[in-house]
């Protein structure tokens, strides 16, 4: 069985462990989810709409053959710097990474396995730009289209990791991260597949955070695994499966027409969306929108009658009344 990796957190580090969202993370795993269908296999509905479109992404090949690899460069995965930075501003740092970490990469994760990879390590700055340029294609063809619906599950995510924060402390909330992560004698361990430690290139690797951050950033596309930067340069960087990603994917029942001209579309949806009680995160989630406009409407349709509020724990579950369930019948 191979020893897990380790990521000791020491008392100053640990008041700077955050949550962050990184857009430019779910087009790289695009590429992945779209080479591995089968070990993604609840991405498939995307998988079935996103294969017809590989035509309008040039080079998205090239992103294929890095996330063939058994370890990826830390150059194309940069950690975010405030919650959720812009896809343009994770770019920039892309294209302006130090070339001497790009000749590192190949010299000590094995030598270049195609020409472009060839060409990245003769010239790191044009291929950092190159990657850059395809990873911006892939984010606007394949992840825009969905991107509200994947913000709301990743903001419902880090909204449920606070509450896990407030009732359980720091532990609680890397213990519940992934069946993988296990926090233990001031460290995170992240075990891998079970497999011996001469197939598995992370094994007993210890990340030293030498007094940084350690960002944990949840993932839509990433889901089933979690992806640790063993050397990191600036932050730490933990990506793990987002709660509920299969939400994303789901076919929502239509609000009826003449609901949605009485209330709104949104309103209406989000009565039909209620059949089941739900937090403002999660329906936030389910609708693809933002957990504060969520707020807003379910205040308009508490005012008239239509939902109702209970508090379970710290937790707010909406539900529907009887007079919503009268209006919808």
């Amino acid at each position: 069985m191979a020893r897990p990796v380790r990521i000791p957190i020491a008392g100053t580090e640990m008041a700077r462990v955050r949550f962050a969202i990184s857009p430019v993370y779910e087009a790289l795993q695009a590429v992945d989810v779209l080479q591995e269908p089968g070990k993604h296999a609840v991405h498939l509905p995307w998988v079935r709409w996103a294969r017809p479109l590989l035509a309008e992404v040039p080079g998205w090949e090239i992103l294929a053959g890095f996330t063939a690899r058994a370890v990826r460069p830390g150059v194309l995965v940069p950690p975010p710097d405030v919650h959720m930075p812009a896809l343009d501003e994770e770019l920039d740092t892309i294209r302006a990474a130090d070339p001497g970490r790009v000749r590192r990469y190949f010299d000590n994760n094995g030598a270049p396995s195609d020409r472009f990879q060839q060409e990245f390590y003769d010239d790191p700055p044009a291929g950092l730009a190159r990657l850059a340029d395809v990873l911006r294609r892939v984010f606007d063809v394949l992840v825009a289209p969905h991107w509200p619906r994947m913000l709301g599950v990743l903001e419902a995510d880090i909204a449920y990791r606070a509450r896990v924060l407030a009732d359980g402390g720091a532990a609680a909330v890397f213990d519940d991260l992934h069946h993988d992560v296990r926090w233990s004698d001031g460290e995170l361990r992240l075990h891998g597949p079970g497999i011996s430690e001469a197939v598995w290139p992370f094994t007993g690797k210890e990340v030293v955070l030498d007094g940084r951050a350690l960002v944990l950033s949840p993932s839509v596309l990433g889901w089933p695994d979690v992806c640790v930067n063993t050397k990191p340069v600036t932050s730490g960087l933990l990506h793990y499966p987002a709660r509920a990603v299969a939400t994303v994917w789901e076919t929502r029942r239509p609000a009826p027409d003449a609901l949605s001209a009485l209330l709104g579309r949104t309103r209406a949806e989000l009565l039909v969306q209620l059949a089941e009680p739900g937090t403002t995160g999660e329906l936030a989630g389910r609708l693809g929108v933002t957990a504060g406009a969520v707020s807003q409407h379910l205040g308009v349709l508490r005012g008239a009658g239509l939902v109702a509020t209970r508090r379970d724990g710290r937790v707010l579950l909406h539900l529907r009344t009887e007079r919503a369930e009268a209006l919808l019948g």
